[in-house]
């Protein structure tokens, strides 16, 4: 064996988690084909087991991707870890899978569910050093991320202008990336970011609104996604009704899948499916009162019954209570 029969990988940016795959594959001097799993949607266990134990015989060996581990769907038996771990027991040359935990950690450290912490399969990882944690972006090496970003993509933040930059964006490197892709573009054929280019960055909020969805359902601490809103906040920018208008194109697609209309909604295969597993999962009734508060809290602040914070923060707490009731 001249690689690690498997891996598993905790961090809450699954940007950072991608790339780091990407170079554990690449050092293994061979190609591989990628493979995604989402264990926390249901009905996935044929699918894994096939992905398990019948690899393809022609082209590239395969990388199987596991996402959400630390959530996985009720559907999955009680001893789903355990079977895991008797069948990471024998090498599978044209299979590597890769167990992706995703959840925020909490005092610095990820948060390994027990039932996979006693498992032989992950102490023997440990030993082996088939384990990468990373808790994600932060202040402290947010800078370090944007100035490697740059150096790749052979650009340079002139003077000042690097701590700028670490400012203003969120602690996601995807925001990273997609807002330096825009920098680069806008200063071709120049090489240098100067302050004055710093203008064109998105005055307002690019909010990934489903993942905050997703995070609301699942219990999950959402402050990556509100330090960027809060951050817009203290700038005095607008930042209610931009959200509000984002929150009721999600409910429209929401409503679309969950009662049947999939084929209006365009989106990428595994970004639908997992829109779909969401709408789904709340029904329509909950999805129809995402616009009752959507349009509760405009109503709110047009009405000059309450302010704009006072509209957010109503609609955060409705919003949160909404999914942690029952269907």
């Amino acid at each position: 064996m001249t690689r690690p029969g498997f891996y598993f990988c905790f961090c809450p940016d699954f940007n950072l988690l991608k790339m780091q795959i990407s170079r554990i594959l690449e050092s293994s001097g061979q190609d591989w084909t990628k493979k995604n799993i989402w264990l926390d949607e249901q009905n996935q266990e044929e699918r894994l087991w096939k992905a398990f134990n019948v690899p393809g015989m022609a082209g590239p060996p395969r990388a199987l991707i596991l996402r959400k581990c630390d959530s996985p769907h009720e559907s999955l038996p009680g001893s789903f870890w355990k079977d895991i771990s008797a069948t990471l027991s024998g090498f599978r040359p044209r299979v590597w899978p890769f167990f992706c935990f995703e959840s925020d950690w909490k005092y610095n450290k990820p948060q390994i569910p027990a039932a996979i912490s006693r498992q032989k399969c992950f102490k023997f990882a440990r030993q082996k050093g088939w384990i990468w944690e990373f808790s994600g972006l932060n202040p402290g090496n947010i800078s370090r991320y944007i100035a490697k970003k740059c150096q790749k993509m052979g650009i340079e933040p002139g003077q000042g202008v690097l701590e700028e930059l670490a400012r203003f964006f969120p602690p996601d490197s995807h925001s990273v990336d997609m807002e330096l892709e825009k920098l680069c573009l806008l200063i071709h054929p120049e090489k240098v970011i100067h302050k004055n280019h710093l203008k064109s960055l998105s005055s307002r909020p690019e909010i990934d609104i489903f993942s905050f969805l997703q995070a609301v359902q699942r219990g999950r601490n959402a402050a990556s996604i509100w330090n960027k809103i809060f951050r817009e906040q203290s700038r005095d920018k607008e930042i209610l009704f931009p959200f509000l208008g984002l929150l009721l194109r999600e409910a429209r697609i929401l409503w679309q899948l969950a009662s049947g209309q999939e084929n209006r909604v365009r989106l990428y295969p595994q970004i639908k499916q997992q829109k779909r597993a969401m709408a789904l999962s709340m029904g329509q009734k909950k999805i129809m009162l995402l616009w009752d508060l959507a349009l509760e809290a405009e109503s709110g602040v047009k009405s000059g019954r309450i302010s704009t914070d006072q509209a957010m923060e109503s609609l955060t707490s409705r919003l949160l209570k909404l999914f942690s009731s029952p269907g």
